[in-house]
């Protein structure tokens, strides 16, 4: 009866994490299901689920739901982050009898903000100066906040798809459809070939877990603006460091609560 139930675990679960633990009978391993949400009970789609000192991650959907199978039996921790909320970590003991249900509650990081003077097209906070003037210069395509808004973007990549010489390829990863952001160049003697580019969320370099694309950690509506820079020869001079591989172009993310709390520190 146990083996029934692990076969139809593995069939239907959709973003279910799966690692060197499926290997293991159904007395060997557990199942681990729940939601996260606000203070509010909103939903909280994209949180990212992981459980610690294993390589078992998943994200939590549209509704906040999200399950973990193949767990190890016993002690467990489990740590649920999104960008813009507080990280926690839950202790969970996790057996074979039944699936573990933890509902988590996330709370968002405190951002207190200073009284600004703002102007048409003119940022005050550091980034968004330093933004304008990129934007000022050219070579690249700029989206601001209110860019953004007009166009009521569902994924991050819908954001991408408006700039000029990006293409958004989706593929199939472990977590359900992911997306990888590329521009076509031509390498050598073997042709065009896709080109990945390098991400930056708020001046700091970000490379994806996994298979897991940039949709699951930035939503349109965390963003303040977005720098894209098709090729190498449009990469501003301090983000073309040859430790990160920029000669695909490059994406730089402000996010409202990094600005903001860039904004406080300076």
């Amino acid at each position: 009866m146990h083996a029934f139930r692990t076969v139809i675990i593995f069939a239907t679960a959709a973003g279910v994490a799966t690692s060197s633990a499926g290997g293991l009978d159904a007395q060997e391993s557990g199942v681990l299901v729940g939601t996260v949400t606000t203070a509010e009970k909103q939903p909280l789609p994209n949180a990212h689920i992981s459980i610690v000192g294993t390589s078992l991650v998943t994200v939590a959907d549209s509704t906040g739901a999200f399950r973990v199978g193949a767990l190890p039996l016993g002690a467990q921790s489990v740590e649920v982050k999104l960008l813009g909320y507080t990280t926690t970590q839950i202790p969970v003991q996790i057996d074979s009898g039944k699936p573990v249900v933890v509902n988590v509650t996330l709370v968002a990081s405190p951002v207190a903000l200073e009284t600004v003077k703002v102007t048409a097209d003119t940022f005050v906070l550091p980034e968004m100066r330093r933004f304008a003037e990129r934007k000022a210069r050219g070579g690249g395509t700029f989206f601001n906040r209110v860019d953004i808004d007009h166009m009521e973007a569902r994924l991050f990549t819908d954001i991408l798809r408006r700039a000029p010489g990006v293409q958004i390829e989706t593929l199939s990863g472990s977590f359900g459809p992911t997306y990888s952001v590329q521009t076509n160049r031509n390498l050598g003697t073997n042709g065009n070939r896709s080109c990945q580019m390098q991400f930056y969320v708020n001046g700091v370099p970000f490379t994806n877990v996994g298979d897991l694309a940039i949709n699951h950690f930035v939503s349109p509506g965390e963003v303040a603006a977005v720098e894209i820079y098709s090729g190498a020869s449009q990469v501003p001079p301090e983000y073309n460091s040859s430790m990160y591989n920029a000669r695909c172009g490059l994406v730089l993310i402000w996010t409202r609560i990094g600005a903001a709390a860039s904004s406080r520190s300076n």
